[in-house]
């Protein structure tokens, strides 16, 4: 509802003004859920203390409802304000202790706050009192990785994936999870899946590219950095990393062909080369027979 929908209407020609307190009196909403949604319109335009004053008033409406107070600690939270947004999060668990939902954005702020421990502990009440979707599971995961609990990380992973084993993401997140610690075959396996659910992502038949070098499955990786390529032709990167192949397969003229074509690397792609090889295992002097160039 747009705000001047609620404002009395005054008839046209008429001579009386109205006064202060009755247009104050019409600006107010008469219910909870009508100061909801005009907090609801106030954030999406930026004016977060117009917000946080009709979700507040909205709770002095209906303060039995916990709801209104995750309104709140939503808000707060979509406006930076975590602190705050804590606060109404914790008073809405202890009216509702067995809402899932308090559990999740409670679990999101204490990773904000970089306190993993609190926040595993709340996606996991989360999970437990009916929050097991994807996505959950997701953020479960996250966190979990981030305190570098990997075993436990990946379970969680996998019950992303398992819950939607169509969405690309999940099973990219678990595939970067996995080469990270080490388990590059499965990795690869989730890899392929992530490309062939989202072929148009170029980021992802690189990355793919990367993982077929860990496997030493270079003419896979050839046929992955050509697919990126056929999404962004322009990118040095790939070209570079295409030119990297072809130097591990003793093929020196297509290996300077793609050298050649990738020209010089800005600043940018010279840290994700550094990185990629990295990644790839490249910086070990497998490389040593390519070209010197300043920016590889």
């Amino acid at each position: 509802m747009a705000m001047g929908d609620s404002y009395s209407f005054i008839r046209e020609g008429s001579e009386a003004e109205p006064n202060d307190a009755c247009v104050e009196a019409a600006r107010q909403p008469a219910t909870a859920e009508d100061a909801r949604r005009r907090g609801d319109a106030a954030l999406r335009q930026g004016e977060f203390e117009e917000a946080f004053r009709y979700y507040k008033l909205a709770i002095q409406m209906d303060g039995d409802n916990s709801a209104r107070y995750m309104q709140l600690g939503d808000a707060y939270a979509y406006a930076d304000q975590p602190a705050r947004a804590l606060a109404y999060y914790q008073r809405a668990r202890k009216m509702n202790p067995r809402d899932p939902e308090t559990y999740f954005a409670l679990g999101e702020i204490y990773r904000r706050y970089g306190r993993y421990d609190a926040a595993i502990a709340h996606f996991k009440r989360a999970i437990e009192y009916g929050a097991n979707n994807a996505f959950v599971q997701f953020k479960y995961a996250e966190v979990l990785a981030l305190s570098q609990q990997y075993a436990k990380a990946v379970e969680a992973g996998r019950a992303a994936v398992n819950h939607e084993p169509s969405n690309g993401f999940y099973r990219f997140w678990l595939a970067d999870l996995l080469e990270q610690i080490g388990d590059v075959e499965e990795a690869m396996q989730e890899m392929e899946i992530a490309t062939l659910l989202n072929p148009e992502d170029d980021y992802y038949h690189f990355r793919c590219g990367l993982l077929c070098i860990e496997n030493n499955l270079l003419p896979q990786a050839i046929e992955c950095f050509q697919r990126a390529l056929s999404l962004k032709p322009q990118r040095a990167l790939y070209m570079t990393l295409l030119g990297d192949v072809y130097t591990l397969l003793n093929e020196p003229q297509e290996a300077e062909r793609a050298y050649l074509h990738a020209g010089d690397l800005d600043s940018y792609d010279r840290a994700e080369l550094q990185r990629a090889r990295r990644i790839a295992g490249l910086d070990n002097g497998k490389l040593q027979t390519q070209p010197e160039d300043s920016s590889r």
